[in-house]
């Protein structure tokens, strides 16, 4: 599946309506299917992290769509050679929850979690 599609510097992604026919993702629920079949997650999962809609802005404000970029900003939450768009995008990305493990100080580790050592066979 490509997703390539060049777009010119004039166009704007959100106040153009040519645009938005010309651009086969610029609709979201197009957007999310594409992305899911590319991430591996579903519909659903990908809406689950919060992310979609600014994703999707994300996407939009990019002249060439390339599926890696695609699978990049989902699981890194950032497009290729930028910074994440947010620290939010950096703590929701896929790559947490396809190694069932959270973003290193997203999130503190609940109350108590330090008082007793791991349990026999954890390592750290």
């Amino acid at each position: 599946m490509s997703v390539s599609h060049d777009r010119t510097i004039d166009d704007d992604p959100y106040g153009n309506p040519e645009l938005a026919e010309d651009d086969e993702l610029a609709d979201l629920d197009e957007f999310l299917r594409v992305c899911a079949e590319l991430t591996g997650f579903d519909v659903p999962e990908l809406r689950a992290t919060g992310m979609a809609h600014e994703h999707h802005r994300t996407t939009l404000a990019h002249r060439v769509r390339d599926e890696h970029a695609l699978v990049h900003l989902w699981y890194v939450g950032a497009w290729p050679g930028e910074a994440p768009s947010s620290a939010r995008a950096h703590d929701q990305g896929l790559v947490w929850r396809t190694f069932r493990a959270g973003p290193p100080g997203a999130a503190a580790p609940g109350d108590g979690s330090r008082a007793e050592a791991p349990r026999a066979g954890e390592q750290r």
